[in-house]
């Protein structure tokens, strides 16, 4: 019986003019060492169509409107002086006015409109393998979708291995209204036990004395797996600290030694070619030796260390 299990297939298709999408999960169990997988999608294009959409019209008429006018009083003097007020009556006043009336109607609008362009049948071939003693549990579960012609990897893993992306190889072809996408993928599963043990506490027991610094890590540190880079600046109170040192530290620099589970290690300072500062600052970045860019469980299993300690 296999060891790779079909988790589910799911094809999602939208009808509202959109490239649909495929996709498929599956369990990686460490066992076959290759795994194919066939999704089918269509890829659209855009055009640009005349539409009939409902809008709102307005017509002008015109209203016959009256107003009342009040009475208009003057005032009348003879020679003498007298005066007295005259009054002509008042009335009505008409005329036409404009109105604009809204009524329902439709208007012609250009619009961008998803219609199909061509099927697509993609083959995917997955190639295991795995570098250096796995013992542990492989339960790798994998998802992979096709949008159109566009592909996407991602990875749940057991946090036992890293997941590296070796390579990947794509070719296509077209036969009428079918394009036909052949992708490789080749993993390699690389145990991340030794990277668990070292990194999983982080950098701790950071001593500075004489120029020689101490810190220790988890057990199985080494420089043919790790990297171990060291910053030093000069520490100011209220200023920038100017970086004085920035290296990856080779095996004649480093110390190591192994105890009660943990690796101990010793850098001599005054031996790196600078002059050490009174107040200073020292950056620690312990990284395991990956192509981060290449790794598809990133951020699920620790890969990197960091401290940042100032001396004065």
């Amino acid at each position: 019986m296999k060891n790779i299990l079909i988790m589910c297939l799911l094809m999602v298709s939208s009808f509202s003019f959109a490239d649909t999408t495929a996709i498929e999960e599956f369990l990686y169990e460490g066992v076959d060492s290759s795994y194919e997988i066939r999704l089918s999608t269509e890829k659209t294009k855009t055009e640009y169509r005349n539409v009939r959409v409902p809008s709102t019209c307005y017509r002008t008429e015109y209203r016959n409107i009256c107003e009342p006018r009040p009475p208009r009083c003057t005032v009348v003097c003879d020679r003498n002086g007298n005066c007295r007020q005259r009054c002509a009556p008042g009335g009505t006043v008409c005329r036409n006015v404009p109105v604009s009336i809204p009524y329902p109607c439709t208007r012609t609008e250009r619009r961008p409109v998803q219609v199909h362009d061509y099927y697509v049948e993609t083959n995917i071939q997955f190639e295991f393998a795995k570098e250096g003693n796995v013992f542990d549990e492989v339960r790798e579960a994998f998802k992979v979708s096709v949008t159109g012609e566009d592909s996407s990897l991602s990875v749940k893993s057991s946090k036992n291995y890293f997941i590296i992306l070796d390579k990947r190889l794509r070719s296509e072809s077209r036969s009428g209204d079918v394009k036909y996408v052949d992708l490789v993928y080749k993993i390699k599963l690389v145990s991340a036990v030794a990277a668990k043990n070292v990194l999983s506490d982080g950098i701790q027991d950071v001593k500075l004395r004489n120029g020689v610094l101490n810190f220790s890590l988890g057990a199985g540190f080494n420089l043919d797996q790790f990297t171990q880079k060291i910053r030093i600046y000069r520490n100011r109170r209220f200023m920038t600290d100017p970086l004085l040192l920035t290296k990856y530290l080779e095996t004649n620099e480093i110390d190591v030694q192994t105890i009660n589970q943990k690796s101990h290690v010793v850098v001599d300072l005054n031996n790196l070619g600078i002059r050490l500062p009174n107040n200073m600052r020292v950056v620690l970045d312990t990284e395991f030796k990956l192509e981060e860019e290449k790794l598809l469980n990133r951020n699920q299993i620790k890969t990197s260390a960091y401290a940042n300690w100032v001396f004065r």
